[in-house]
Formats: C-alpha cells, structure tokens, sequence
C-alpha cells in the first residue's frame, strides 16, 4: 500500500491508500521536485507555497516507474497536461425557412440539401467556446474549419418528405473531404410503399479522422428513385472536443 498520483482533466488527485483519503489540487497552482529521494509536491495560492505531498518514491505505487527522476518528469507532464480524458464542447441548431414554403424536389441524381438557418427554431447560443459557427448557409455546408483532428459531431437530421409514387426508396448521405470523397450514410433505400408525407429524423455519430476533412466542407445530399419533395425542418449538431 502507498499513494497513487492520477492525472485528471484540470486537477490532480492524490490517493493515499493506506488512510483511504483522496485529495484533489489544482494543477495550475502545482509544482513538482525531488529532495533527498523524495518526491515533493508543492502548491502555490498567492503568496503562499506550502507543501503538500512529500514522501519517499518507493511509496509511490502509481505513477509505476523506476526512478526518482522519472517520477518527477512523470507528474511534471500531468501537471502540464490536459488529463487526456477529458471533453468539453457545445451544440447548435439549425431550422430552415425557405422550404417550409417551397420544398426541395428530390429526383434520382443527388442534389444539396440547403438550410438557410432562418428558421425559428434555430439557436446558436451555445456554441463551443472559440467556434463561430458548425453550420454555414451561404454554401449549404458544414464548416469543420474551426474544430481539430480528433474531435467528433454528432448530428440529428430532421426532414419531411411528400412522396407522389408507391415504393419511393429515398438515400440521404453526407459528403465529406475532398471533393465529397468520404461518404456517410444517413438514410440508405428507406422504401415508402405507399405515396404520402414522411417524417425522417436520423441520428449519426462523426469524427474528424483529418485535416482532410477538417478544412472542407460537409454535404448533406438527398435522393429517391421516384421523384417526390422535401421540407427541411433541420438539424441539431453537437460538438465534442478532446481536452479542455
């Protein structure tokens, strides 16, 4: 038994096994040395530096090295640190108005599904910190310019589709990369056997696996083998950044 030192997202948390007490300190106010082969830990609020963990490193079970020197720089790079396992991030919503008076015509060649963001249901309140927009009208596309390699979208398509013809197959894929080279589906052949108005809400889970698909736009597409109509309602994107 003896002390286990874990990295966490913007603390570092102290576990002293044998007295079962487990203390958090923020590692902004934290600094880590060595003396006399102890490892030193001290915190700094203000004006004062206290010390508030020095024990010898052969007490320490966790971080599980081999020297007083790889302690040290070991806890230093936690201190220095996002803990790695950490998320944050934000969402929007984006309601179309146009088509609510003019729907899409869908035919059997792909088209762009448009979302002019005017619709009353939309908010963009709470955008992640530091991110203008995951939406971008203008081009009918989603902008991942401003996330990182690593981070992951998640979005909740909602449209409403009129078709005109029994056993109307309806496609819906996201195109992303360059020139649209990755493709994610959405809807795949969904068959309506019988002509009428459809409410078709997706959920779909995204990362950004490149720069590749960080710095181009992201296409909604829209398809079905008998022509028919479609009234973008809109979409929800969340965004989860890794780290803090």
């Amino acid at each position: 038994m003896g002390y286990r030192i874990e990295n966490k997202a913007t603390e570092l948390l102290i576990y002293d096994m044998d007295g079962k007490n487990i203390t958090y300190y923020p590692k902004s106010e934290l600094s880590v040395s060595a003396s006399n082969g102890n490892i030193i830990i001290t915190r700094t609020v203000g004006d004062i530096v206290s010390i508030i963990f020095s024990q010898e490193a052969s007490k320490i079970d966790d971080p599980s090295v081999n020297s007083v020197y790889e302690l040290v720089t070991t806890i230093k790079a936690y201190l220095q640190s996002d803990g790695g396992d950490s998320f944050s991030g934000g969402w929007a919503d984006y309601a179309d108005f146009a088509t609510t008076g003019t729907p899409l015509n869908v035919t059997a060649v792909y088209s762009v599904i448009t979302n002019d963001g005017l619709g009353v249901n939309t908010n963009t309140a709470y955008l992640p910190e530091g991110v203008t927009q995951l939406w971008d009208s203008s081009t009918n596309s989603f902008d991942w310019s401003e996330l990182k390699v690593g981070d992951m979208i998640d979005i909740r398509l909602d449209l409403s589709v009129t078709t005109v013809t029994n056993n109307t197959a309806v496609d819906v894929d996201l195109f992303m990369g360059t020139a649209g080279s990755i493709d994610v589906p959405f809807i795949s052949a969904q068959n309506f056997k019988t002509a009428g108005t459809y409410n078709l809400i997706r959920y779909q889970g995204l990362y950004i696996g490149s720069e590749d698909v960080r710095n181009n736009a992201a296409q909604l597409n829209i398809k079905a083998d008998n022509n028919c109509t479609c009234v973008v309602n809109g979409w929800y994107v969340r965004y989860t950044k890794k780290g803090v």
